[in-house]
């Protein structure tokens, strides 16, 4: 073993961006989880796969009317549930999983692609800039988009080198769009390009896999529209063919230039900010100065940064021409092209000179140091995961010290923030019915400080216990209604 080691000396260094990746992305893991509306729709879903035993062909409603989310972040969510007793956190665990393995793939797929120092230079970058870690923390079924992201990286340039081995791999990464963000499609016009760039064909065999991939990654998909007459299929067509409440044309051309630059720039200066004036210059620069250098270094071709040319415009021209409403998370798949740019511009300097070394182990060394130091150290606003257990958890301990049999559940907070309770109720076996005269009414509070009648905080969530309370007969009859907690509609779920 120590032999295998010495002769790969970049193995250990791997090891420790590694374990400083899992440390960010595992720091108070429980004290900072998030549970909102998304949690609650997740945790709701795999109840139902668990323990209503139905199979599901899709997720979640997404924001575009008609289309859902397909399934498979679901049930890899099932054995952590069982595991934990049902208990949400335990999809904390399995995220944890996707950030491992984002990270060993950064350093499979850079290395491949160029060398093991690249490798190691661009993982480090991936490992402790915070948005990255930020993202890696959150629980929803698109997380795995870096993951994704970064082997679509490297099939795009596989394929761009003529290396059509990967086909099967992009079948399988096109087949999983559905299963995590829509707003990957645009990314795929990269791939003709590719094609177009390689100079030769893929064999009759090549493509069989990648059809083979496509569809058996797709079944979910398949199984669904054939039984729903293709829904999501006019779904998505309608959407993308009619006029919504977003805007077009140069307003909107600017409006995704400027995200695509607030996330590049945040991606590498957070906490710190540029000027908004700044961001698209900040850009532009890290693009070209990245570009240059590899092209005049034969670090990259230009057969390779073509494709990659056309993922950046593909995906501006496409949001630019829909109508739809956008957000920065639609153009987070463009980070690895300013991560790849970036780490071969380390690595050229690195190699450079004895200088240059000292100069980008130093940099690197102190941006390590900075994210270990802001993460561990920064101000969290407590209203998540505990916060709104300890909630739940006096509520129902309250409510059967005082002999209700059912509760009133009321939210004094801004619209959206009264979200992540429902699945929390349902874990504590709460009977809940709509607050009115006839039933005792809790009222939660967030923030706290919204009402002076809070008698119980929890980090930064209030409880304020019933003030009048009916008499039991009038409650006994008022909580023979169903159990609304198990009832109601909730918006984004779809039995």
């Amino acid at each position: 073993m120590i032999s295998f080691i010495k002769r790969r000396p970049y193995l250990l260094i791997l090891g420790l961006i590694l374990i400083i990746g899992i440390f960010l992305r595992t720091f108070d893991l429980v004290g900072r989880a998030h549970f909102d509306h998304d949690s609650d729709l997740f945790s709701w879903i795999v109840k139902d796969i668990i323990i209503d035993h139905h199979f599901r062909l899709i997720g979640q409603l997404t924001s575009a009317p008609g289309i859902f989310i397909g399934p498979y972040f679901y049930y890899l969510l099932v054995p952590f549930f069982i595991l934990f007793k049902m208990d949400p956190i335990a999809a904390s665990y399995l995220i944890t999983i996707f950030g491992l393995l984002t990270l060993i793939s950064y350093y499979f797929v850079f290395s491949k692609l160029f060398n093991n120092k690249v490798g190691l230079i661009v993982t480090l970058l991936y490992a402790v800039l915070l948005p990255n870690i930020d993202f890696d923390r959150r629980v929803v079924p698109s997380t795995p988009a870096n993951l994704w992201t970064v082997w679509y990286f490297f099939t795009v340039l596989s394929i761009a080198r003529g290396n059509y081995n990967v086909l099967p791999l992009l079948g399988v990464l096109i087949g999983l769009i559905w299963h995590i963000h829509i707003a990957l499609i645009p990314a795929l016009i990269a791939i003709p390009v590719a094609f177009f760039v390689s100079g030769k064909l893929p064999t009759k065999k090549q493509v069989a896999y990648f059809i083979i991939s496509l569809l058996l990654t797709s079944i979910p998909l398949l199984a669904f529209e054939l039984r729903h007459h293709f829904s999501q299929t006019l779904s998505l067509i309608e959407n993308f063919s009619s006029v919504h409440a977003g805007r077009v044309g140069i307003y909107k051309f600017f409006e995704v230039l400027d995200m695509i630059s607030k996330n590049t720039s945040a991606l590498f200066l957070y906490p710190q900010s540029l000027p908004e004036k700044f961001r698209l210059l900040f850009t532009i620069s890290l693009f070209l100065v990245g570009s240059i250098i590899s092209l005049n270094n034969r670090l990259i071709t230009r057969r390779e940064l073509l494709p990659l040319l056309f993922w950046i415009f593909g995906i501006i021209a496409f949001f630019t021409f829909s109508s739809s409403l956008i957000s920065e998370y639609y153009f987070y798949n463009l980070g690895i092209i300013f991560f790849a740019l970036t780490g071969l511009t380390f690595y050229f300097i690195y190699e450079s000179s004895k200088l240059g070394k000292i100069l980008v182990i130093m940099f690197l060394t102190l941006l390590t140091i900075k994210s270990i130091y802001f993460y561990t150290t920064s101000y969290i606003y407590h209203k998540g995961y505990l916060e709104k257990k300890a909630v739940v958890d006096f509520i129902q301990q309250d409510a059967n010290k005082m002999g209700f049999p059912c509760v009133g559940i009321s939210y004094i907070t801004t619209p959206g923030e009264n979200a992540g309770f429902r699945y929390l109720f349902y874990l504590n076996k709460a009977h809940l019915v709509h607050p009115s005269l006839d039933i005792p009414v809790y009222n939660i509070v967030i923030p706290e400080e919204l009402s002076k009648e809070v008698t119980q905080k929890f980090g930064h969530i209030g409880v304020i216990p019933p003030t009048t309370i009916p008499s039991k007969e009038i409650i006994e009859k008022s909580c023979q209604t169903p159990d609304t907690n198990l009832t109601d509609s909730m918006f984004g779920y779809v039995d």
